[in-house]
C-alpha cells in the first residue's frame, strides 16, 4: 500500500510541489507523489480544488511515467528487486489516481448532474489514461494486471456515457483509451518485448478508434470477444467461451485494426524490398512517422515481424487445441541460443534448474526455482531436458510472467525434439564472421526439411554457409527455403544444401 503522509492541511504547499520542476530522479518524484495521493479525497477542500489537484497530480504521473518507461525498454527480466519495487508503487499510484475519478463520476452520477455529461466525459478519460498507463507498465515488467484494473477501466468507461444505443462510439479521447486498452489485451501482451509494447501503445494512439465496440454481438463471431463490465476481467475471446447475458455484456472486434495492420505490412515490405534492391539501408529513414504512419522505436524488420504477429492474433483468437497435464518435476535449462550452443559444445557450465508444472504435447509451463541468472524475454529459444543423457528439448518463449523479482514463469513451445550447434554466415551480411546457431531436424507434417534458429537480424539472404564441427568438421553452401519463425530475438528458417554453390 502506498505510504500516505498525514492529510494535507494547506492545499498550497502541494500545489506548490506539483507546480515546480520534477527531480532528474523519477523514482524520487514517485516517492513524493505517493505522499499526497490522498489530497484529493480530503474532506478539506472544495469540489473545484479538488479536480485541481486531481489534475495536476494526473499530469505530474504521467510526466513521472515518460521518464521511468525507458528503464523498463532497456531492462531484462526478470527486473531487479529495486526496479521490480518501484514500477510496482508506479502502478499502484496511477490505479488510486483513477479510483478518485471514478469516485468523483459516481458523485456526480447521484447528484443526477446529467447536463454534465462532457465534464463527466473528460474526466472518464482522464481515468482511463492512468489505467492505461498501469496496465502498460504492469506488461512492461512482465506482470500480472493488478486486482482490480479491469474493473476500474468498465466502470470508468460505464460513467463516460459515451456508448451509443446499439453499438459505435465517438472519437473521442476516453472512446480512444478505452478501446486502446482492449486492443492491447487481446494482443497477448505477455509474449510481447517492453520494446514492442511501447511501440504498439503508440501505434495503437492511431488506429484504436477503429476498433468495434458493441451492444450486440460481432461478427464474424470467431474473431470477437466479450467483456462484462460487472466483473474484473479483459475481453474473453467468444470462440473460447460463450458470451453471458444481461445488460452489462459488451461486445469487442478487432478486425477493422486489422485491416490497418494488413495495410501497413503490405506498405512496409514494399518499402523494405525496394531498399534492399537499391542497397540503401533499411534501418534509416524508412520509418520515419511523418511518412510511414508508425512510431519510432523498432527497426524496419522489427515493426514488420509484430505487426505479422499482430495481424495473426486479432483475426484468430488463440485456443488451446491440446490438453494441458500438471506436472511437478526439475528440468536443466538452457536460455538463449548462445548458452545451449555453448551446452551442446561442452564449454559452458552447469546448466540451471527449472520446474515444469504442466505441459502438453506441444509445450511446456515452467517455474524458476533456484533463482535466475539469466536474461529472459518474450520470444527467446530455450532448451530443457529432464536428465543429463537425454537430448534437449528447444522451445521457444511464448510467455513471460514476473510478478514479483524473486519467481518467473514461462510458458515455452516445442519447436524441436533435438538440436546441433551449428555456425553460419550470410552472404550480404554487415558482419563478416560466422554467428552460433541452432540446426533443427525435420518435424514431420511441420516441417519437411532441416531448419536454422539464430538471432534476429542474421538471415540476410538467401544463401549462407554452414559449418558444423562434430567428430569430423562439415561445411555447406545451402539456400534458404522460407522463414518460418520471427520474434524480437530470433529467426527460424527452413534450409537445403543449395545444388548450385557459387
Amino acid at each position: 500500500m502506498p505510504e500516505f503522509a498525514p492529510p494535507v492541511d494547506h492545499l498550497d504547499a502541494v500545489l506548490a510541489w506539483l507546480a515546480a520542476e520534477p527531480a532528474d530522479d523519477p523514482v524520487v518524484d514517485l516517492t513524493e507523489l505517493r505522499k499526497h495521493l490522498d489530497l484529493p479525497a480530503s474532506q478539506d477542500i472544495v469540489g473545484t480544488q479538488r479536480l485541481q489537484a486531481l489534475d495536476l497530480l494526473r499530469v505530474r504521473a504521467l510526466d513521472i511515467c515518460s521518464r521511468f518507461r525507458p528503464r523498463l525498454l532497456t531492462a531484462a527480466l526478470p527486473l531487479g528487486r529495486s526496479l521490480h519495487l518501484a514500477a510496482a508503487d508506479l502502478v499502484e499510484a496511477l490505479l488510486v489516481l483513477s479510483e478518485h475519478y471514478r469516485v468523483l463520476l459516481g458523485e456526480l452520477q447521484r447528484r443526477w448532474l446529467w447536463s454534465r455529461q462532457q465534464e463527466m466525459a473528460v474526466l472518464s478519460a482522464q481515468g482511463l489514461q492512468m489505467v492505461g498507463e498501469a496496465a502498460m507498465l504492469s506488461a512492461m515488467a512482465g506482470a500480472s494486471a493488478p486486482f482490480g484494473l479491469w474493473q476500474k477501466a468498465h466502470a470508468l468507461w460505464r460513467a463516460s456515457g459515451q456508448m451509443r444505443d446499439g453499438g459505435g462510439v465517438e472519437a473521442t479521447p476516453v472512446c480512444l483509451y478505452y478501446l486502446r486498452l482492449l486492443a492491447i489485451a487481446v494482443s497477448q501482451p505477455e509474449s510481447l518485448t517492453a520494446r514492442e509494447l511501447q511501440w504498439l501503445f503508440d501505434f495503437l494512439e492511431s488506429i484504436a478508434l477503429d476498433g468495434e465496440l458493441s451492444t450486440s454481438p460481432i461478427q464474424p463471431e470467431a474473431a470477437s470477444y466479450w467483456i462484462d463490465l460487472a466483473q474484473d476481467s479483459p475481453p474473453i475471446a467468444i470462440a473460447r467461451k460463450a458470451p453471458g447475458q444481461g445488460s452489462d455484456i459488451l461486445f469487442f472486434g478487432p478486425l477493422a485494426l486489422n485491416r490497418q495492420v494488413s495495410a501497413r505490412v503490405a506498405w512496409l515490405e514494399e518499402k523494405i524490398l525496394e531498399a534492399e534492391v537499391v542497397g540503401l539501408d533499411t534501418d534509416g529513414e524508412l520509418l520515419d512517422p511523418e511518412s510511414s504512419g508508425l512510431p519510432e522505436g523498432l527497426a524496419p524488420l522489427e515493426a514488420l515481424a509484430l505487426l505479422r504477429r499482430l495481424r495473426d492474433r486479432w483475426a484468430t483468437p488463440a485456443l488451446r487445441s491440446q490438453p494441458r497435464r500438471r506436472h511437478q518435476y526439475r528440468v536443466q535449462v538452457g536460455a538463449g541460443i548462445k548458452a545451449v550452443w555453448d551446452l551442446l559444445r561442452g564449454t559452458a557450465g552447469e546448466p540451471s534448474e527449472w520446474m515444469v508444472y504442466n505441459e502438453s504435447p506441444g509445450g511446456y509451463a515452467i517455474l524458476s526455482v533456484g533463482g535466475v541468472d539469466c536474461s529472459l524475454s518474450a520470444g527467446m529459444v530455450l532448451a530443457l531436458r529432464r536428465e543429463p543423457t537425454q537430448g534437449w528439448t528447444v522451445c521457444v518463449v511464448r510467455w513471460i510472467r514476473s510478478d514479483n523479482p524473486d519467481q518467473v514463469e514461462l510458458g515455452l513451445q516445442v519447436i524441436s525434439q533435438g538440436c546441433a550447434a551449428v555456425s553460419v554466415g550470410f552472404r550480404g551480411a554487415d558482419s563478416q564472421s560466422m554467428s552460433p546457431a541452432l540446426m533443427l531436424p525435420p518435424l514431420s507434417a511441420v516441417r519437411p526439411h532441416f531448419a536454422i534458429v539464430a538471432h534476429a537480424g542474421t538471415y540476410a539472404s538467401r544463401r549462407f554457409i554452414l559449418i558444423h564441427e562434430d567428430k569430423h568438421l562439415y561445411v555447406a553452401q545451402c539456400r534458404v527455403l522460407g522463414l518460418d519463425m520471427q520474434t524480437a530475438s530470433i529467426e527460424l528458417f527452413q534450409y537445403e544444401v543449395d545444388p548450385y554453390p557459387i
